[in-house]
């Protein structure tokens, strides 16, 4: 799932637990392995395919929510939380965003085709639950504006930006090993891009279609492609034409798995 889905559930997770200005980053530790990618030389395969800790050490315990971020991306890309790690893909995996996108597979071909940029099959089944996750923002939106998920997300990139860096370099290089320069510099640079305004301007149809045209080098300003993508997207919001059940399911998984926030 993409950044805003995962941090309204963690917000739905923790629930009544009351938060105080000083506990915001573990918005941004739940969401480090998505923005770790923003570094040219960091790939979601990094951060993603790593060892699952059911528990951290005490002297890194806000590792718990990259822990969870990465239990909830099982859930939506396998259907089951797991404990180590998947190495080889699987097109038919047995995850939300998988199942509720298959469907997409022979239209993305089929797209790819008429524009002469074909893809294989296993690519059009990653690229399919790429664009399931990215219309599931959508689906929950009224829960992300009635949570104020937006701003309390920026507000926690910000706050991290400038008041926790070091002890989230720290933490996120004693879980990744990777250097020092390049996790401050995606923080930083983060909390330059990821305002509200830009944030509230890809929360409808037409930001998404940008989005997934920009990430694969496709011209959205195509007649042709602009079409094509369109009914894709709308294809994908009928196949995801529910709001709780992805939702309902991870939390019960999480709890079932044994996840807890850690004690501050």
């Amino acid at each position: 799932m993409l950044m805003l889905t995962h941090t309204y559930l963690l917000q739905r997770i923790l629930g009544e637990r009351v938060f105080n200005s000083n506990d915001l980053d573990a918005y941004v530790y739940n969401i480090v392995p998505d923005l770790l990618t923003i570094h040219p030389d960091i790939t979601s395969q990094q951060t993603h395919k790593i060892e699952r800790l059911m528990h951290v050490p005490e002297s890194y315990p806000k590792a718990a929510y990259i822990m969870f971020h990465l239990l909830i991306d099982d859930l939506s890309h396998y259907g089951s939380m797991c404990p180590g790690t998947v190495d080889e893909f699987n097109p038919d995996s047995q995850g939300y965003s998988y199942i509720r996108g298959k469907p997409l597979i022979h239209s993305l071909l089929s797209l790819h085709r008429s524009i002469n940029n074909e893809i294989s099959y296993n690519e059009a089944a990653y690229r399919s639950h790429l664009i399931i996750e990215m219309i599931y923002d959508l689906v929950i939106a009224d829960h992300i504006n009635v949570e104020k998920t937006i701003e309390i997300l920026v507000e926690a990139i910000n706050f991290t930006a400038n008041k926790k860096i070091d002890e989230l370099v720290s933490i996120t290089n004693w879980i990744y090993n990777f250097g020092e320069n390049e996790i401050r510099e995606v923080i930083e640079k983060s909390s330059r891009f990821l305002t509200i305004d830009r944030m509230q301007k890809i929360m409808n149809m037409e930001g998404r279609i940008r989005l997934y045209a920009d990430k694969f080098g496709l011209k959205s300003n195509d007649p042709l492609i602009a079409d094509g993508l369109r009914k894709l997207f709308l294809q994908a919001t009928d196949l995801v034409d529910d709001n709780e059940v992805f939702l309902t399911e991870a939390e019960k998984s999480i709890k079932k798995y044994g996840w807890l926030p850690p004690v501050m």
